[in-house]
């Protein structure tokens, strides 16, 4: 049985999913990463989880600079976001430690 070899591109090509020939191969590699690098975390291999998130916003970074250096300028506006979620968190923790503490207080009582 004789295959035509000019024919298996072209066989090749009409296989593959419509979205997966519109995909840009930076957006798949940066998401590719993405995921990578939480399995990775996940697994408890943080340098190597690093080492693929930059990679992957290494790869991001080609496809829209202009999107990275947006992100780049608002992190300090991230962070402190971050830090007041965190600060709001305590707060609620510490609140229902004290209201553990008088619920315990109380019940001792009776």
């Amino acid at each position: 049985m004789a295959t035509n070899l000019k024919a298996l591109p072209a066989k090749i090509e009409a296989s593959i999913p419509e979205v997966v020939r519109e995909t840009p191969w930076t957006t798949a590699a940066a998401a590719g990463t993405l995921v990578a690098g939480a399995y990775l975390l996940i697994t408890g291999r943080r340098k190597a989880a690093l080492a693929v998130a930059v990679t992957g916003a290494v790869v991001a970074a080609f496809e829209n600079p202009d999107k990275v250096k947006e992100i780049w300028d608002n992190t300090p506006k991230y962070l402190r976001a971050g830090q007041d979620f965190l600060l709001r968190a305590e707060d609620v923790v510490d609140d229902l430690r004290n209201k553990g503490e008088r619920l315990r207080a109380m019940l001792s009582k009776v």
